[in-house]
């Protein structure tokens, strides 16, 4: 049988390796365990035009209006025509979401979408209500292994062919799979902020090395801030979905006034970075911002995850209000991929939030990225799947483990991952300036980073190399975001706070390592 790898365990990732394991034998790697990552985090639900009052091209104008018109519409397009018909598939399997009394499909609201097109699993438990079914799936898929608490430290790169992945275990022992086909489903980079709504984890591993293997990237610039993470006595407990502003929650100031009156006709559904941009500025003038529930009933049993944050962490619910602060959430751009996930180096592909797909533009709208990983997840699968059926069947290679002594330069002297976060924060945030730019552009510099594209990494140690990559993810955001002059969805820039041109799409911005310096197969 062929060898395919998927470095992630997220929804995409799942999705694709159930369809690859029924003729292929499919290793999972993920550097946690299985139950981490950001699909299990998912609050909000999936957009999905079903109800016979929408359809795909409503879906369609209002994510190319959230992302600010920079969207690949083709690309979306596939999304909001697949994406029901694939939901609908999903539930014939097993998969359950809310229902109405009258057993229809319960259908959410959620800011920039025109019509109730959401689709939750367990009120704001979806992300883990799925994520729970496709792992009782895998008990039935024998070609699937999951390799748990291995972390993928880079691609095997041979004459430019991707041909499988190095691996770290948690005793620091270095093993070599070789592979037909590689597939990155690492998520984004929101582990670079101080605040986020993602998995701590979630640094962006899979930008890192699929640059260091010279593929092209895109709109690195582009990283949405969500408005309503939860703080408590300066502690983020987590995230507050958009649903509760779908169902009727308001944000208010300690006065009790609304902050997004005379902001924006949508108010408190404003696409996200409008609505991060505003509770931002009014958080440093010293205000500090709520969610007022008071209007929803039943509040405990319609959003149980985000009632048991609050309780656990000591906020009163019986006040109606929950304390909210904004950041970073989720990655819009990433590697370039086309329609099946296929990316510049040959034999990598991308799936999720790691990729490029040209979908979410310049601001996701909220929603999409559960319906992207699962259109794009499928379709990859099977673009793999027929191509895969074309190639001559390759003898199997075992696993190699690695003598790592001497392999590699000395592990470099790196800062801590701490005041990387704070850097980035504070250069990178939801309102940026060339000045904090080019300033951070200079600290990175000062390590090297450039030469921490070695691949030789195999003898440094697994804090090492995750610092490595955050501060190589730091770089090309940086430098993406330079080269920006304009302000456009969740890249807002101070210095230049106006579009060029507010319908037109924008200038791609690319990144790709020069020919030149590609780096050559690791020598063992």
């Amino acid at each position: 049988m062929r060898e395919v790898i998927i470095v992630g365990a997220g929804m995409s990732a799942l999705v694709a390796a159930i369809i690859l394991s029924k003729e292929n034998n499919v290793k999972v790697f993920t550097k946690g365990k299985k139950t981490d990552g950001n699909s299990w985090r998912a609050q909000g639900g999936i957009a999905a035009a079903i109800h016979k009052a929408d359809s795909p091209s409503l879906h369609l104008t209002d994510t190319l209006t959230a992302g600010c018109f920079h969207n690949d519409s083709q690309m979306v397009s596939t999304l909001v025509t697949e994406g029901p018909k694939r939901v609908m598939q999903w539930i014939l399997h097993g998969m359950t979401f809310d229902q109405k009394s009258n057993g229809e499909l319960a259908l959410g609201m959620e800011g920039a979408h025109s019509k109730r097109r959401i689709l939750h699993a367990g009120g704001d438990r979806t992300g883990t209500q799925w994520m729970s079914f496709l792992n009782s799936q895998l008990r039935h898929q024998p070609n699937i292994h999951v390799f748990e608490n291995e972390s993928v430290i880079d691609l095997v790169i041979d004459n430019g062919i991707c041909k499988g992945v190095y691996t770290k275990r948690k005793d620091g022992g270095t093993t070599k799979y070789s592979a037909h086909v590689t597939v990155l489903a690492t998520g984004g980079c929101g582990g670079l902020f101080e605040a986020t709504t993602n998995d701590p984890s979630i640094i962006g591993d899979g930008i890192a090395m699929a640059y260091r293997a010279g593929a092209l990237l895109s709109d690195l610039e582009f990283i949405q801030f969500h408005p309503t993470l939860i703080k408590h006595k300066e502690k983020v407990l987590g995230l507050a979905s958009e649903a509760l502003r779908g169902e009727g929650a308001r944000l208010i100031d300690s006065n009790g006034n609304e902050i997004m009156d005379g902001v924006h006709p949508s108010k408190d559904l404003a696409p996200r970075d409008v609505v991060a941009r505003v509770i931002e500025r009014r958080t440093m003038e010293g205000n500090q911002i709520y969610l007022d529930i008071s209007s929803i009933a039943n509040f405990e049993t319609r959003f149980p995850a985000i009632f048991d944050m609050c309780v656990n962490g000591g906020i009163s619910i019986s006040e109606g209000r929950i304390p909210v602060t904004i950041g970073a959430h989720f990655l819009m751009g990433g590697i370039v991929t086309d329609a099946f996930g296929k990316t510049t180096v040959p034999g990598l592909f991308a799936i999720g939030e790691v990729a490029r797909t040209g979908v979410h533009g310049a601001n996701r709208l909220a929603s999409n990225s559960l319906l992207e990983a699962l259109v794009f997840g499928e379709r990859t699968a099977e673009k793999i799947q027929r191509e895969l059926e074309k190639t001559a069947n390759w003898k199997s290679m075992n696993p190699l483990k690695l003598n790592q002594n001497g392999i590699g330069k000395p592990e470099p002297v790196l800062p801590e991952r701490s005041e990387i976060q704070q850097r980035v924060s504070q250069a990178l945030g939801v309102e940026r300036n060339e000045h904090s730019m080019k300033r951070l552009l200079k600290w990175l510099m000062d390590y090297d980073v450039e030469k921490l594209e070695s691949n030789k990494r195999i003898s440094w140690t697994h804090e090492t190399i995750e610092r490595s990559n955050m501060l190589i993810t730091a770089w090309l955001i940086t430098k993406s975001a330079l080269e920006r002059k304009e302000s456009r969805g969740a890249h807002y820039r101070t210095d230049y706070p106006a579009s060029k041109n507010a319908y037109a799409c924008g200038k791609q911005i690319f990144i790709q390592r020069s020919k030149e310096n590609k780096r050559e197969s690791m020598k063992l």
